[in-house]
């Protein structure tokens, strides 16, 4: 069986974070994790960076935004992309020197309004 759209873009990803100098892999979900893990873990400059791979139009589950609100409250950068750029651009603001960490107020670490998402009319789980 052939890799899924998100699985295709997650590959790449990870082989673009990799050429960046990124140790990552692919998050393989099971009964014995919790659900909503991100899909992609990794490290990048001493940094702990996550990404949520979707497609255009896909947005993350209930579950997904608790983990990126939970992971981004420790301070971990956490993107959901929907491109290869996307991400990228995540450790592109690490390595620019651009990253400060916690006062940063960059969108990777940015609080998850779970009641937010909720309201939002384009919003369903």
């Amino acid at each position: 069986m052939g890799k899924q759209p998100e699985g295709k873009v997650s590959t790449k990803i990870m082989d673009a974070w990799r050429k960046m100098g990124a140790w990552c892999y692919k998050v393989h979900g099971s009964e014995y994790q919790p659900t909503g893990i991100p899909d992609i873990s990794g490290v990048f400059m001493g940094h702990s960076v996550w990404c949520e791979t979707k497609m255009p139009g896909n947005k993350p589950s209930m579950a997904q935004w608790k983990k990126i609100r939970d992971l981004r409250r420790v301070g971990a950068l956490v993107i959901v992309s929907y491109t290869v750029a996307d991400a990228v651009q995540m450790l592109e603001h690490i390595a620019s020197g651009m990253h400060t960490g916690d006062d940063c107020g960059c969108l990777y670490l940015a609080p998850v309004d779970l009641r937010e998402i909720l309201r939002t009319k384009a919003y369903k789980d």
